[in-house]
């Protein structure tokens, strides 16, 4: 109980003020791409046009990950926080006041994009600054919940916005929502508690490259380096492409995009109840074995299945089981990445999975191209999706997880 007197009850606003903005910065990365050709015809452009206004978030992430990092560890989150939600609320509006114009939307979206990693890297270090470690995969899981509520708020609101109103009225409803969500966190957001949460006392390293070192010689932070390129890669494939995978089947696009939608809501659910549990129990590795087991079968049933309503199914475990999984993976990266700070850890983390998901959706579609067939291309991810297991097999839990379950 002493413990507990030491955890304040603001944590909680943290997080309710955190979670929009996040979802603010991932419903405008992908504002345009239910409608892509409804963007396609206002704009008069090229449906390659119409995706790089997505892909410019892996571009900038790439490109910003790294000082974003350094801005978490060396002046704290806040300060990275308001930089992302100053340039999503305020280029989110010049995309959504000068939306006629397909330049003026593709200069707001990059500079957008830009905040994008100032907001997911703070991840784990809002978790370390507010919660005790017992709650920490909990708030990863909530945090990286807001990433997923982010996809699923466009896929809902645009094609009816679009549809009724025209794309200026879809780009401007985003832009009132990233402006309200962006003053909401920086009005509420606090860098740490008076008292400090129970959790590591350890000294931590600032960024440098003398920690960016160590992190890459540290063998249990490299190992799930591996784990994360090649599933955020294969998982960042299929959401993107969902509807290139499943027609071959005949299955229709609209079809297509209730089995897209079901998989993210799905794993909502399982990035909340996932960490939960693993907080509960103490135990993060067998959740990743468990699920990276699961999604070899669930891989198969994506590319071979041809029923809606089983495919439906199929695609709502594995997104419960990747989407769940993944704060986990975070939070374990966090605690074996320790005494390098969890802006660099998560940081390092995100960024790769980012180039995994470009570097992916390039060969996927360039196999499929070569081959006329989805089924060789998603074959080979799920090899890579098997050959995860004995990596993971051979991965232990963390000594700060072992520590806290020796005080308990």
């Amino acid at each position: 109980m002493k413990k507990r007197e030491n955890v304040s009850r603001y944590r909680w606003v943290i997080l309710v003020t955190t979670v929009p903005v996040i979802v603010a910065t991932e419903m405008m990365w992908l504002s345009l791409s239910p409608i892509s050709s409804l963007a396609e015809k206002f704009y008069g452009v090229s449906s390659a046009a119409i995706a790089m206004v997505a892909t410019s978030y892996m571009i900038m992430f790439i490109i910003f990950s790294i000082p974003a990092s350094y801005v978490i560890d060396r002046f704290g989150y806040r300060v990275s926080l308001v930089i992302g939600a100053a340039l999503t609320g305020v280029f989110g509006l010049t995309r959504g006041i000068f939306a006629d114009s397909f330049t003026m939307v593709m200069i707001s979206q990059f500079l957008i994009a830009a905040g994008q990693p100032f907001l997911l890297n703070i991840t784990t270090k809002v978790a370390a600054n507010w919660f005790p470690h017992e709650e920490r995969a909990t708030a990863d899981g909530i945090l990286t919940m807001a990433q997923y509520l982010g996809f699923a708020v466009p896929m809902i609101l645009a094609p009816s916005i679009a549809a009724d109103s025209g794309v200026p009225s879809a780009l401007m409803t985003f832009a009132v929502i990233g402006v309200i969500c962006a003053a909401v966190a920086i009005i509420f957001s606090k860098e740490k508690p008076a008292v400090p949460p129970p959790g590591p006392a350890y000294e931590q390293e600032d960024f440098s490259a003398a920690t960016l070192k160590r992190l890459f010689s540290n063998k249990p932070y490299m190992m799930l380096m591996f784990i994360c390129f090649i599933s955020l890669g294969v998982f960042n494939t299929i959401l993107t492409l969902i509807e290139s995978i499943l027609l071959p089947r005949g299955i229709t696009s609209a079809q297509a995009g209730v089995i897209g939608a079901v998989f993210v809501v799905a794993g909502i659910i399982g990035a909340v109840i996932l960490p939960i549990i693993s907080d509960k129990i103490g135990r993060r590795m067998p959740f990743g074995l468990a699920a990276m087991s699961l999604l070899v079968i669930l891989y198969l049933g994506l590319t071979f299945i041809p029923s809606f309503p089983i495919l439906a199914a199929d695609a709502a475990l594995a997104g419960f089981s990747i989407m769940g999984v993944a704060p986990i993976f975070f939070q374990h990266g966090s605690e074996v990445a320790y005494p390098v700070q969890e802006g660099t850890s998560m940081g390092m983390i995100l960024m790769f999975g980012q180039v995994s998901g470009a570097l992916f959706v390039i060969i996927f579609e360039a196999i499929q191209a070569g081959t006329g067939s989805i089924s060789i291309p998603m074959i080979i991810f799920i090899v890579l999706t098997a050959v995860q297991l004995p990596v993971l097999a051979r991965m232990k839990e963390s000594k700060m997880l072992l520590e806290k379950r020796k005080e308990q």
